[in-house]
Order: C-alpha cells, then sequence, then structure tokens
C-alpha cells in the first residue's frame, strides 16, 4: 500500500499523484486518459484501460466428444465463475443427449437461458440483474428449505415410514440452484466491484454469506445422504439409537441456526465461543452414542454409522458458520478479530475461500 497526499487545484479541483512503478507497467504517460471508479464501499479503483469486469462478459469453450455429464460440469464452472455469456462449440456437432444435457442446465440454473443453437454451438446467457437480487434473502431462503430436507429425512430414518424421494430431490436441487447463485455473485465481486453495488452489500458480507450457502448446501446433502440411509437400513433400529439420534440431529441443526443469525445480525467474542463450545459437545456426544451403538450389538447395520457421521459434518458446518460471523465482526464493543480468539485455543481457521 502506498499514501499520496490529495492536492487542491483551483478552487475545486482535486488530485493525487499516481505510483510511478504502476503508470510505467501500463505505459501510462501524461495526457492520457485512465478509468475511475467509485463504489459504495468508499474505494476507488483506478483502471489503465480495462473497464471494471470486462472479462465477465462473454467466454467461448471448445468441446470434443465429452459426455453430457463432462459438458454440464463445465457449464455450470462457467457460471459460477460468473460469466455472463457462454458459448459451448463442437467442431464435430452436438449430440442431441449433449445438447438437451445444456437445456437442462440452464433450466436449472438461476438466470440462465439457451439465447442461440445450431449444429455446432450453443450460446446460453445469464439474464439475472444484480440489482434485483437480495443475498440475504436467498440465504434465508436457502435455510428454510435445506433445514426442512434435513428435518423430513431425519424423521424418514427415526419413524420408518416411506418418504418422498422426489420431494426431497427436488427441495435438494432448489437449494444447489440458490447456493450457485451466491457463490456466482461472489465469485464475480472479486473481478468487478460494481457487483458489490448492485447488490447493496460490501464484499466481506458477501463472503460471509456465501459461505453460509456453501454450508446450507452441504446440509441439504446431508439430508439427502440420511434419507438414502432410511430407504435401506435394517429395522427394527437399535434400542436407543432413534432418540439419541433425532436429538443429535436437531441439536446440530440447531447449531447451524444459530451461527448463520451470529453472521445476519453481528457476532460477539463471546457468543461465538458459546456456540464454538456447543459444537465440541455435540461432537463428544455424536462419538459416544457411536461407541454405544457398536459396542452393545455386533450385528449394528453399518449405515447407521454414515447417518451419524452425517450429523457430525452438519455441526462442523456450524463451527464453520461461527468462525465465519466472527471475521465479519468489525466494529462495537464486543468486536474481534480471529487472532482475539485464537489465543484462547477454541478457533483456528486457516480457511479463506467459501
Amino acid at each position: 500500500m502506498e499514501r499520496r497526499k490529495v492536492q487542491k487545484v483551483g478552487g475545486s479541483t482535486y488530485t493525487v499523484s499516481l505510483p510511478k512503478d504502476w503508470a510505467h507497467e501500463h505505459h501510462i504517460e501524461a495526457g492520457e486518459d485512465v478509468h475511475l471508479y467509485t463504489h459504495d464501499d468508499g474505494s476507488l479503483v483506478v483502471r489503465a484501460s480495462r473497464t471494471d469486469g470486462e472479462g465477465l462478459a462473454e467466454r467461448t469453450v471448445e468441446l470434443g466428444c465429452e459426455p453430457p455429464e463432462t459438458i454440464a460440469t463445465v457449464l455450470r464452472g462457467l457460471y459460477a465463475a460468473g460469466f455472463d455469456e457462454i458459448t459451448l462449440t463442437a467442431p464435430d456437432g452436438f449430440g442431441d443427449a449433449q445438447r438437451r444435457q445444456v437445456t437442462n442446465v440452464a433450466r436449472d440454473t438461476v438466470g440462465l437461458q439457451v439465447v442461440a443453437a445450431d449444429e455446432a454451438a450453443v450460446t446460453v446467457r445469464s439474464l439475472l440483474d444484480a440489482a434485483d437480487v437480495s443475498v440475504q434473502q436467498s440465504v434465508l431462503q436457502l435455510q428454510f428449505t435445506a433445514l426442512s430436507l434435513h428435518r423430513s429425512a431425519v424423521e424418514t430414518l427415526v419413524d420408518g415410514e416411506d418418504g418422498s424421494p422426489t420431494d426431497l430431490r427436488e427441495r435438494a436441487a432448489e437449494v444447489q440452484r440458490l447456493a450457485g447463485m451466491v457463490v456466482r455473485h461472489f465469485n464475480r465481486s472479486l473481478s468487478d466491484f460494481e457487483e458489490t453495488d448492485a447488490l447493496g452489500v460490501s464484499r466481506p458480507d458477501l463472503f460471509t454469506h456465501c459461505r453460509v450457502a456453501r454450508e446450507y448446501e452441504r446440509l441439504a446433502d446431508e439430508g439427502v445422504i440420511v434419507a438414502s440411509v432410511a430407504e435401506s437400513v435394517e429395522r427394527p433400529l437399535p434400542d436407543g439409537f432413534v432418540d439419541s439420534f433425532e436429538t443429535l440431529a436437531t441439536d446440530a441443526r440447531t447449531l447451524l441456526e444459530d451461527a448463520t443469525e451470529l453472521v445476519l445480525d453481528g457476532a460477539t467474542v463471546d457468543e461465538v465461543t458459546d456456540l464454538l463450545g456447543r459444537t465440541e459437545s455435540l461432537t463428544a456426544e455424536q462419538e459416544t452414542v457411536e461407541t454405544a451403538l457398536f459396542e452393545t450389538a455386533s450385528d449394528t447395520d453399518p449405515r447407521l454409522l454414515r447417518a451419524l457421521d452425517s450429523v457430525a459434518r452438519t455441526a462442523e458446518g456450524g463451527r464453520a458458520v461461527a468462525r465465519a460471523a466472527l471475521g465479519a465482526t468489525t466494529t462495537g464493543a464486543g468486536a474481534a478479530s480471529v487472532g482475539d480468539v485464537e489465543d484462547t485455543g477454541e478457533v483456528v481457521d486457516g480457511e479463506s475461500t467459501p
């Protein structure tokens, strides 16, 4: 970082000098134009030539004879990266299955639409305007859908009643759609400052919301795992397992809910420390239930272990969201940095991406 003193020229013009090395590196000479971008977070961006976010306008990818699943992965990755328009080309032409896959991905992705197609190319475009998106409302919708999915999956396992696989898949797909949209906006914000202005959020807040969205996407995945165990596990379930598992699953979801509230409403060190302590307690309880389950009955269905591990991962999601909440805390009497809590030996967060 370099500091420059603002000078006043004439009666109303403010000037500041550019770093000489930067000007030479970008071949800026006296009299040439530079591009200035003011942003809602108080920053002023100076660019030599490229406009803000210009690199996200379009991307063309040439494909060979890749299977439809690979094409779907490529398209979702480019959407998540933040590109406005994506063209997939195939010199030998697209097969029917490949074309259908592109159409399916566009249909299942927020704001994405096929705008042009011929034998050798398909173009999709994001029609979503960031100004029309509420990141916080998207996260709350994610939360509601993922929690209800997980709750239904747990009920199916403990009650032994047939659930609705189709309903679970639809809710899981909705969670993925919303999480993918939030991740896309975050990735765009890394190279386009105007993205955060349009969304009406700061970049740190967008980061924490992105982290929360990813954890609820994982919660939905854990719900699908529990539902799959419910469909295949041998019954009746061992004595005591039903009550213990239901309690653990409920506590794990509550941890994630409470951590999300810390993100949305602001967190203090004491609140985060308390939640992290609850996470440790739940993990210990899960291990106790697991040990008792396999010590009391040698013929216990090992698929129940998958369900217990799923609950442990949900608790870890609550821990991750709590850390994100702590990182977002920058002001107030109870404010702290990650380092403040690291000194207590209770938080060590080495992750830097959602």
